[in-house]
């Protein structure tokens, strides 16, 4: 269906057409699909699909498949697009990818939407193509908060993040020859153009309204064209903003227009238009309004000057290419898996198991099978992010320090627990670490920072939450009494389920005097429990590591607990 801005553009067209007789006629040649410009010709094409959101394993991917199609002689890549969007750092990085290592001959396919990354990927290419059913457009940033959800940005903030995708899509659109103004209006929500076309040889111009007033001398009439529903109202959003909305000035047009050339290495081809030309432009109309981000169909896309051509199919491609074969390249099974590990509901997962796992096996050693478990969740915790490009060194490097800590704390350093809560402390920063990329003091980390929080912090949580049931019912459970051996969480050593008799149950620690000799019936890594007499104690080691089964020696007696240490013998 024919878009109302498309009926409008045309009827201005067809109705200045008809009521000047300068205007000029114009016919457009029938098109030969066996002509095919020199530099779109090729012999085989690689067709590398970008599917779902944009995070870093799609950089990682596209990486891997551009090498892919370069040692299989593939001389033009197809950029298969059907995105809601995605990452911001992850789209830079694959813009560097576009430019610097993809073929010249790289193009992409809308099929069947590119929004927001996947509109600013597209800019980034020799030609856009289309479905005819195919939509992009709407590139602003805006935040996906976990739980909350999406979240509009603050005005001052957006325009933080505006000013380098406005850079980049302008350093695109001269490098393509996009229109570099409307390119904008895909990004900055306060975009007002309008279209012209010159009466001699037809070029059209998309001019803003300081040009327009600089040209025909008049303020343009907003004639509010909305193709979608403008983004919704600030005031929806007043509770999440916060009070940080307004804490800075939001730059000006002109300030930004200024922060945008001043980081471009190409120069503009815009013609400077002034009073002079006047006679020789005429207004068709305005194609963007103030409240509105550029939402592009098939056909609009077309009128405006963006896509090359409708292709259905590969077979289209093909002819389109005028090529003999076509070759996918997509997602592999363990790019997908990466991805799937890196959700940060699966993460917030893996740490509550890796705790749980690790002090199992403390508390409660038996063959191995818990700690094996808390190894294998953390090599999944750190090794999805390396793959995905999204952990850097010192995450890593927090996370083992912590552990190291905490290992010292349990096996070497009596004290009040300096070392465990600095362990801790390591291994929470180092996890959240691993969301944002190796990026802590990036402006535009936010929301990564957000997400890592709150999955390290549910991941915790619920490590705690895991570690008290089984503190409480481990020792119940018939599958777990195969796994721990039973006396050292408190069950009788001849294997029977019920629990010691109230006379043996846990007595108060200060009733056991200074020098009372016992046995370890945990290994006391530092904390274990100690059997005095018929009482079983949770006690401390004084010192080192104690083996189970150690006589020991009661040297403190408080309400903080017992400390021991090993008898000599």
């Amino acid at each position: 269906m024919i878009s109302r801005s498309f009926m409008v553009v045309a009827t201005i067209m067809l109705l200045l057409g008809a009521g000047d007789s300068n205007w000029p006629t114009q016919t457009v040649p029938p098109s030969n699909p066996t002509t095919i410009p020199a530099g779109r010709k090729a012999e085989t094409i690689a067709i590398i699909s970008i599917d779902g959101p944009i995070d870093g394993v799609t950089t990682r991917s596209i990486t891997r498949r551009l090498q892919e199609a370069r040692e299989q002689g593939c001389d033009a890549v197809v950029l298969e697009l059907d995105t809601p969007g995605g990452d911001l750092m992850a789209t830079f990085d694959i813009l560097e990818l576009i430019r610097n290592k993809a073929p010249a001959n790289t193009v992409a396919w809308v099929r069947p939407k590119a929004f927001s990354a996947g509109t600013i990927i597209a800019l980034a290419t020799r030609e856009i193509i289309i479905t005819p059913t195919g939509v992009f457009g709407d590139a602003a940033p805006i935040q996906g908060m976990p739980v909350v959800g999406l979240r509009q940005l603050a005005a001052a903030e957006r325009a933080k993040i505006e000013a380098p995708l406005l850079s980049e899509v302008v350093y695109d659109a001269r490098r393509q020859g996009w229109d570099e103004k409307l390119v904008q209006a895909f990004v900055a929500v306060d975009v007002e153009l309008w279209l012209i076309q010159n009466r001699t040889n037809g070029d059209r111009l998309f001019v803003d309204a300081a040009e327009y007033e600089r040209i025909f001398g008049d303020i343009p009439v907003s004639t509010r064209l909305t193709r979608l529903p403008a983004p919704p109202a600030r005031d929806q959003f007043s509770e999440l903003l916060g009070s940080f909305e307004e804490d800075e000035p939001v730059p000006s047009v002109a300030e930004r227009d200024d922060t945008i050339e001043f980081v471009q290495d190409f120069p503009s081809k815009r013609p400077v238009l002034g009073p002079e030309d006047a006679p020789n432009w005429v207004l068709l109309g305005q194609v963007v309004s103030p409240d509105e981000l550029l939402v592009l169909r098939a056909d609009e896309a077309a009128a405006y000057g963006f896509t090359s051509g409708e292709i259905n199919d590969e077979a289209e491609l093909r002819t389109f290419f005028g090529a003999g074969k076509t070759i996918r390249f997509d997602e592999n099974w363990s790019e997908r898996l990466v991805r799937f590990m890196t959700l940060w509901p699966v993460r917030a997962i893996l740490i509550a198991v890796m705790l749980v796992g690790f002090f199992v096996e403390i508390a409660a050693p038996g063959y191995g099978a818990f700690g094996l478990v808390s190894l294998v969740s953390l090599a999944l915790l750190l090794g999805a992010p390396l793959l995905a490009g999204m952990a850097e060194w010192w995450t890593v490097a927090a996370v083992l320090l912590g552990l190291m800590l905490v290992a010292a704390e349990l096996f070497v350093l009596p004290g009040f627990g300096v070392a465990g809560i600095l362990g801790g402390a390591f291994i929470f920063g180092g996890l959240v670490g691993t969301f944002i990329g190796g990026r802590p003091f990036d402006d535009s980390i936010r929301e990564d920072l957000v997400r890592g929080l709150l999955a390290t912090s549910v991941g915790f949580l619920g490590a705690g939450v895991g570690i008290w049931l089984l503190w409480r019912n481990l020792p119940r459970l018939s599958y777990a009494r195969g796994l721990i051996l039973a006396e050292q969480v408190g069950v009788i050593a001849d294997g029977s389920s019920e629990r010691m008799a109230p006379s043996t149950s846990f007595s108060s620690p200060t009733a056991i005097a200074p020098g009372t000799e016992g046995v370890t019936v945990t290994p006391l890594r530092t904390s274990g429990r100690i059997r005095i007499g018929d009482r079983l104690l949770d006690a401390q080691s004084a010192g080192a590591y104690i083996e189970s089964g150690t006589k020991v020696r009661v040297i403190a007696s408080d309400e903080f607990g017992i400390k021991v240490e090993e008898l000599e013998s």
